[in-house]
This record gives C-alpha cells, sequence and structure tokens, in this order.
C-alpha cells in the first residue's frame, strides 16, 4: 500500500501529474509544441537561398587581408571579444588566400564586430546582397542532405559468433 511504485495513492496532484481539466488536474492546458513559437519567430526577415535553405541576412563578415599566421581559434577569439563571448558560430579560412568568412548568430553580433576595432585580424566586411546568398548556396551544397546519415552496419552487431573459436573445455 504505502509503496514507492506508481499510480494513485497519496500526492494524486504532485509535478509530473497527467490528469487534465476534467480530472481534477491543472485548469490550463499546456501550449502545445510546434505551433508558432521560435520556429515562426525565426522566419521573421529570413531570406531563401537557390537550394531552399532558409537564412538570416547580416550574419556573415568577410575577413580580408588575414593577418599571417591566423587560425581558426585566433581569428574565433579575437572576434568573440570583440562581438560578445560566443557571438561566433563559425570561422572558415580560405586555403590559400588571405581570406577568412566568420559566421555570427546574430545580426547585431557581426555589427558589432565591425564596429570594433579588432587588431591582428584583417579588414572586416559583411557580406551583402547576391554575394552573401551564394555563400549560404555553398554552405547549403556542402551540408549533408536530411535523413540517414553515413553506411552504418544495418542489422543485428557482429559478435564473436559461434564455432571457429578457441574451444574451451577438453582438449
Amino acid at each position: 500500500k504505502g509503496g514507492k511504485g506508481k499510480g494513485k495513492g497519496k500526492g494524486g496532484g504532485e509535478r509530473g501529474s497527467k490528469r487534465g481539466r476534467d480530472e481534477g488536474g491543472a485548469g490550463e492546458p499546456s501550449p502545445k509544441r510546434g505551433r508558432g513559437g521560435a520556429a515562426e519567430g525565426a522566419q521573421k526577415g529570413s531570406e531563401t537561398t537557390e537550394a531552399g535553405t532558409s537564412y538570416e541576412p547580416g550574419c556573415i563578415v568577410a575577413v580580408k587581408d588575414l593577418a599571417e599566421g591566423s587560425d581558426i581559434s585566433s581569428v574565433k577569439e579575437k572576434l568573440n571579444d570583440a562581438a560578445g563571448a560566443g557571438a561566433v558560430r563559425f570561422v572558415e579560412i580560405v586555403e590559400g588566400q588571405p581570406l577568412a568568412f566568420v559566421r555570427f548568430g546574430t545580426p547585431a553580433a557581426a555589427t558589432a564586430a565591425l564596429g570594433a576595432s579588432v587588431e591582428g585580424v584583417g579588414s572586416l566586411s559583411m557580406l551583402t546582397g547576391d554575394d552573401e546568398k551564394a555563400y549560404w548556396d555553398k554552405i547549403s551544397a556542402a551540408a549533408p542532405k536530411s535523413g540517414k546519415g553515413g553506411k552504418g552496419k544495418g542489422g543485428k552487431g557482429g559478435g564473436k559468433g559461434k564455432g571457429d573459436g578457441k574451444g574451451g573445455k577438453g582438449k
């Protein structure tokens, strides 16, 4: 009777209860996921590439005349210092050229980096218009398609199987 199992008993109205309004539960229904919310909010002001990828304009900054010896972590660190911790989402350094592309989480963070005097990186400029769209097209083309990724083994695991082993007992 007084066990720790599930079921009705003392404390039926505690947190985690699944009772509905008709059964004496909470008065207000909980909001459903997938209706409005963050997904719709992210679509405001977004644009779509030819590949169908939606993006928020104003998040990509080009770094021209990239300082010699710069690597991804040094560029990311300097720009995060300028725009705020965690502002930089991705850094791509173009091989063989003094050029990098930096993706920021928000247009405000990208603008903050442009407005700050960041030394030892290079000259910063915002990608806009067709240049920005072309960059997002390149990103979406390189991204893996949705669905099951990789080859995987499929089926059950290999295991050691029976037979063909050392044997065990006997001889």
